[in-house]
């Protein structure tokens, strides 16, 4: 038989102790952490109808299937268009604003060559039937909250795909110039600009100033104000003034340490309205948060509703997260297994191992804290990978 067909597809993956134990922790913090903060649970079918994600246009990442009934089924590839309809469904019993959180899994079929996951499970939230800017800082601020309570060390970027709309309106230049500039902003690639600008705009300088910010430079309000200056549509002064307001509510609560601005940051979704957030970490090239504000989206399902919202993929943080996976059990040993069993309390379970250095090899690749050998009455603590014998005054 060709074991080929045992093994994982391509995209996918196993999880199993260390790393399901860690991965679990990560979910455990960030629902905790949700509902602490006034959000409620939803889980969503992993099948959906495709008209779900394709409703506005066809999505190359999704897996697609067809049931026996002949109808074009997709695995969920993205909660917020999953919740989106939600609130189109069930909007009669619904009191807005409504607050949503989630621990889902997601599908996306990627190029074999990108070697990136094609599921993974993402933690969310979606603010939905608002758009004050107070709820861009209630998601800002909890998009904050949740990187500190997994992470030593993050970095959190805003931007505003609204500054972007304004601005390009500015330049007064078709739509296709438009998307030119933005792939030339998301590449990162300044002489694309100024060779889009010159070949469509014969005075250019001032924009090329904002758009060589825009790409290069990476700051807080310093870089902000530096835009400002070199803004004078009233709409596009309007956007950067949000985020000026926006940045000075983290400041007033102490949750600017880990922030800054970089309009140069595109996301998965292309629906977003208003602010725009990503979030990166050392080692990982690909963000680990991404987010931003939703005035449309809903509405293209039937139903006028401004939302906001982030995800977090959990897989990427298994090996960065700060949370410890060591298990508050104990393990407990003899060679007479009867003897161990009368022994049982509700946070330990009998080796069966034959000797004492098994049950500690077991131990060790199990993250268990604590071993008892009944035999001997001494008890053994998991440090630095090893086991070590408590001292009399600690029995």
């Amino acid at each position: 038989m060709n074991t080929f067909s045992f093994k994982t597809p391509i995209g996918l993956k196993d999880y199993i102790l260390k790393d399901m134990e860690k991965k679990n922790k990560i979910e455990q913090a960030l629902k905790e952490l949700f509902l602490s903060n006034g959000y409620n649970l939803i889980e969503t079918p992993t099948l959906e109808y495709i008209d779900v994600f394709t409703y506005d246009a066809q999505d190359s990442s999704l897996y697609k299937l067809i049931n026996k009934e002949g109808e074009v089924l997709a695995l969920r590839n993205d909660m917020t268009k999953s919740i989106a309809r939600v609130v189109l469904t069930e909007t009669k019993d619904m009191i807005f604003p409504q607050r949503f959180c989630y621990i889902s899994n997601i599908f996306r079929y990627k190029k074999a060559y990108l070697a990136m996951q094609h599921e993974f499970t993402q933690a969310g939230i979606e603010l939905i039937g608002t758009n004050d800017i107070y709820a861009d800082y209630e998601v800002v601020s909890l998009a904050v909250k949740s990187l500190n309570a997994i992470l030593d060390n993050f970095n959190l970027y805003i931007s505003s795909s609204d500054f972007f709309n304004n601005y390009l309106d500015d330049l007064n230049i078709n739509n296709n110039v438009k998307v030119e500039i933005l792939q030339a902003i998301k590449n990162k690639n300044i002489s694309s600009v100024k060779k889009i600008l010159d070949n469509n705009l014969s005075d250019n300088k001032n924009y090329y100033e904002v758009l060589s910010l825009v790409i290069e430079a990476i700051g807080k309000k310093d870089l902000l104000n530096k835009i400002k200056s070199n803004v004078k549509s009233e709409k596009t002064m309007s956007s950067l003034l949000r985020l000026e307001k926006l940045y000075e509510l983290l400041e007033k609560n102490g949750l600017e340490k880990n922030i800054s601005f970089d309009f140069s940051i595109l996301s998965f979704g292309d629906y977003y309205t208003g602010i725009t957030i990503q979030g990166y970490t050392k080692g990982i090239g690909t963000p680990i948060l991404e987010g931003g504000r939703y005035d449309n989206l809903i509405e293209g399902f039937g139903i006028k509703k401004s939302a906001c919202g982030f995800a977090i993929n959990v897989n990427d943080l298994i090996n960065k997260t700060k949370l410890t996976y060591e298990r508050n059990v104990k393990l407990l040993y003899s060679n007479d297994k009867e003897k161990a069993i009368n022994e049982l309390n509700e946070n330990s379970f009998v080796s069966l191992e034959k000797s004492l250095e098994d049950a500690f090899a077991y131990g060790v690749a199990n993250s268990i804290k604590e071993i008892i050998d009944i035999d001997t009455n001494e008890e053994y603590e998991l440090i630095s990978g090893k086991y070590v014998k408590k001292c009399r005054g600690e029995l």
